[in-house]
């Protein structure tokens, strides 16, 4: 029997656990906010306040993820809706967050797509045939500040307000979700005043770092996947493509089980609050990299992929080709 089949039953939404998971989320959310208005200055509470908003903004992108496909909720149009709602607090136009995501799903591992995927990935001999100022722009681009925090912060403050592909999915989307996301910065600066504000600010400067983190740790490892159109296997580029971040209880709590992502590329219609137990059963037969704190975070050393050994490598890994000499 196929994975996909041993994952079947877990493949269908409960509306009942996924309003809870909302409702949750909500608390945690708006919660967060009043705790570090409240505090603001004092470093410790704020610190808490910052995880609990980080964890509240991330499972409102993992509902928003699975609204995308169609997987949080049972009704369709029920996952449309939610899913635009919630690009208020994603940053995120649902429409072109859906298009361009499952893009990434339909090419996870294809090194003739990469362009469907969230990091830009050079080959070895991509690197070595590039001259100075390509070099010098794929270390900067590859650089811990620019993939942690510089990059972050541009995609979701700015970027995300015209995605990419939005001739594709359509203006609307993009108009209505910045109306939303602008009409929720109002609400908290006009009912939480300037303290309010600057705490939200703070916060959402960090949940996206931190997501971010958590998607490049998610597939940027030592033994990741990638091959050429024709040479890909689905299954095998899902599962070895894709780590489960091994951080603990608390970490899959406040991420909705982001973690568990090899599975959820091998079988999207999985909520993500099933995706624990549904791993958890089938965790023989999944073989899943698994990545502790300090394996996750040295991740950012890992920037080329090595045809040759089927890896990723450090730049320090590469030999410069040597110029032919002309024979005497």
């Amino acid at each position: 029997m196929s994975i996909r089949k041993m994952a079947h039953p877990f493949a269908a939404p409960q509306d009942g656990v996924a309003l809870i998971h909302l409702i949750i989320t909500t608390i945690m959310y708006f919660g967060s906010i009043a705790l570090g208005t409240v505090y603001f200055g004092n470093f410790l509470i704020m610190a808490l306040a910052i995880i609990l908003f980080t964890g509240g903004g991330i499972r409102f992108f993992g509902a928003q993820h699975d609204c995308g496909h169609a997987a949080h909720f049972s009704n369709r149009a029920v996952n449309t809706v939610v899913g635009v709602i919630l690009g208020a607090f994603t940053a995120h136009p649902f429409f072109a967050m859906r298009h361009n995501h499952n893009l990434h799903h339909r090419h996870i591992g294809n090194l003739d797509e990469r362009d469907a995927h969230e990091v830009l990935t050079w080959t070895v001999a991509e690197y070595q045939a590039a001259g100075f100022w390509g070099k010098l722009y794929y270390r900067t681009y590859r650089s811990a500040p620019v993939i942690y925090f510089i990059g972050p912060v541009f995609i979701f403050f700015i970027r995300y307000r015209i995605p990419k592909n939005v001739t594709k999915t359509g203006w609307t989307d993009v108009v209505t979700q910045n109306a939303l996301m602008c009409g929720l910065w109002a609400v908290i600066y006009f009912v939480g005043g300037e303290t309010a504000f600057l705490f939200f600010v703070i916060a959402n400067v960090f949940a996206c770092c931190f997501g971010t983190f958590m998607v490049y740790a998610g597939h940027n490892f030592e033994d990741a996947y990638w091959e050429h159109e024709g040479g890909v296997d689905f299954e095998e580029a899902s599962l070895k493509g894709s780590s489960v971040l091994d951080f603990g209880p608390i970490f899959h709590f406040l991420t909705y089980n982001f973690a568990f992502h090899d599975l959820h590329h091998l079988y999207v219609k999985i909520p993500a609050y099933r995706l624990k137990a549904c791993h958890e059963a089938l965790v023989d037969v999944l073989q899943p990299t698994r990545m502790g704190w300090g394996e996750a975070i040295a991740c950012v050393k890992w920037k080329l992929w090595d045809e040759d050994s089927k890896r990723m490598v450090r730049f320090s890994d590469v030999k410069e080709p040597v110029a032919l000499q002309p024979a005497e």
